[in-house]
Formats: structure tokens, sequence, C-alpha cells
């Protein structure tokens, strides 16, 4: 089965994934002249309209495989934590139709995708993306991320898929990736989790489940803790940041009595932010192990981080 798009509109979807200097290199390599001056969006209409037929095949021979696999490798990197960007939440707004929203959160920016993939689209599917990339139809890595869950879904099947080329080691690099629609707490008060997708191999992924959750954290060993300062309207707050190793922690309990041995995760390490006050109070040291509650986020420089830390007992 061949893609049923024409090359101008596919590599139209293409280029939106390419920066300018990358579409400026096209113009140089294709001997195009005038586009010096050209911002993004000029640039791929003026190569577009540049192009001779035959040189569209030539584009989507040296660019294609390149731009999906590289989308590809970031929706790999944001299912596994390592983006600077996290999954929150899959909606599904209407199964019949296979719609879903995606949400994704920044350090300070939030990002929303659209994805619809069923027989009667799958050629072309509905999508749209608050990127530049997704939202000028391009091969953005939350579209991956959606296509991704779309056949995890089995929404439709790999083999008639036919829009794009998909690296040879697709399926094999997907493998490991399951939707993850837990619940928390006993039968009498159960507490849905938001639907993402995790990589059960990756090394954040017991964390990943617990994204913007309570946790307790049971015990854990000190190996460094950093001094830091923040401003904030011209207020200094002095905190600390703390490395900890072996941590062994669970979700936050409502009484004693909803403890599970089976809720318990182990990993090898995790950060957590804690007061200048709550320091002087413990004055915590290197080889200290400890117990406390805080909320588990994913800081964009700091990793997996405990936050909303107000007490803490050394073990």
């Amino acid at each position: 089965m061949k893609r049923q798009v024409d090359n101008s509109a596919y590599l139209k979807y293409l280029l939106q994934y390419l920066n300018v200097d990358d579409l400026k290199k096209i113009c140089r390599d294709f001997e195009i002249k005038g586009f010096s001056k050209r911002k993004k969006s000029e640039l791929i209409d003026f190569i577009l309209e540049s192009l001779a037929e035959e040189e569209f095949e030539v584009v989507l021979e040296q660019k294609e495989l390149e731009i999906i696999s590289n989308g590809v490798e970031l929706a790999l990197k944001k299912i596994r934590g390592e983006d600077r960007e996290t999954l929150t939440e899959i909606k599904t707004v209407n199964p019949d139709d296979h719609e879903i929203e995606l949400l994704f959160k920044g350090f300070n920016w939030e990002n929303k995708s659209f994805l619809s993939i069923t027989s009667t689209n799958i050629n072309d599917p509905e999508r749209d993306c608050d990127c530049r990339i997704g939202s000028n139809m391009g091969f953005c890595g939350h579209f991956w991320i959606g296509f991704i869950f779309s056949l995890k879904k089995d929404w439709f099947k790999l083999k008639d898929w036919t829009l794009t080329s998909l690296p040879r080691d697709f399926e094999s690099r997907i493998k490991n990736i399951k939707i993850s629609e837990k619940t928390i707490g006993d039968a009498s008060e159960k507490i849905s989790k938001p639907t993402i997708l995790i990589d059960e191999t990756a090394t954040g992924a017991k964390l990943m489940n617990y994204i913007n959750s309570s946790i307790i954290v049971y015990e854990g060993e000190i190996t460094e803790i950093v001094e830091r300062e923040s401003e904030f309207q011209e207020n200094i707050t002095k905190y600390f940041i703390v490395s900890l190793k072996d941590i062994k922690f669970g979700p936050k309990l409502k009484k004693k009595s909803d403890y599970k041995e089976e809720d318990i995760k182990i990993v090898e390490e995790l950060k957590v932010r804690i007061s200048e006050k709550l320091q002087n109070e413990n004055c915590l040291k290197e080889g200290d192990k400890i117990n406390f509650n805080g909320k588990l986020v994913k800081d964009n420089f700091w990793g997996y981080t405990v936050k909303n830390v107000r007490k803490i007992v050394i073990k």
C-alpha cells in the first residue's frame, strides 16, 4: 500500500520538523535563490514552490526517515521521563472515533495535543497540537506519543499505516511501553490515576506512575546535600536539594491499615527539596537514613524530586 497524500502536501508536513538552518541548507543544496531573509513558514512554502516534482522525491529520500526517527525518539524520551516536558495525562474524549487529548507539562508551560486515527482517516489522521510543529500538521513528538497510545489500544494495525515511513526497529522500541491506568487506595476510597504511557524498562518507570501525587518515602539514604537560593519579587529563599539512594517508597496513606506490601517500590536515586527551616531542625548529613511525606514532581533541572516536605524523621 502506498501513501495517498501527494508529495507536496506530505513534504510540507515533514518540513515543519526542521529548523530555519536546516531549511536554508535544503535551499543551498538545490540551488534555490532568494531564501536568506525568509522566516520558517515562508521558507517551507518557498521550497515547495521552487522544487521540481522529481526533486520532491529526492528530498523525501534524504529527509523523511531522519525526521520521523527524530520525532519518534523525542516521543520515547518524553514517555521515559527523560525530556524537559512530561506527559501528564491522556484523555479519551470520544472512544468511538478514537479521539484522544494528550496533556504535557514543562517548567512554565503546558501543551495539549489532539489525535484521532480511524479506519476512514488513517491515510491522513485528524490531528492538532499547541506546539509549532504540530499546529502546522507536522509530526511532532506529541503526535508520536498519541500514535503509540492508539496503537497500544489496538485502534489500528501497523500494516495499515501508509502515511509515513517508520524506523525499521519501531516495533521493538515500543515493545515495553504500556498504558498505565492505575488506581491507588483501598476498595472504599480508590483514587484513579491519570492515564499515561510508561516504558517498563526505563529507570524512572516506577516513579512515572506517581508524578504529581503524594507519596511516602519509607527510607532513603542521603548521599549529598546542596544548598541553593531562589529569588522572587526581591525576596531570597534558601533551600536544600538532598540526594538519596536506595529509596523505598509508596503512595501516601490515609491510615496505617491501608499499607500494602505490593504498593511498595524501590528506586536507586531520588532528590528531595527541603526548606532551610527543616534543615536547621534536623541537621541532616550524608549517611542519614530518612523517612518523610511529600509530592513527587518532575523538575526540569533536578529530575524526579519530592517537594512540599513538612516533616522528616531520621531513622
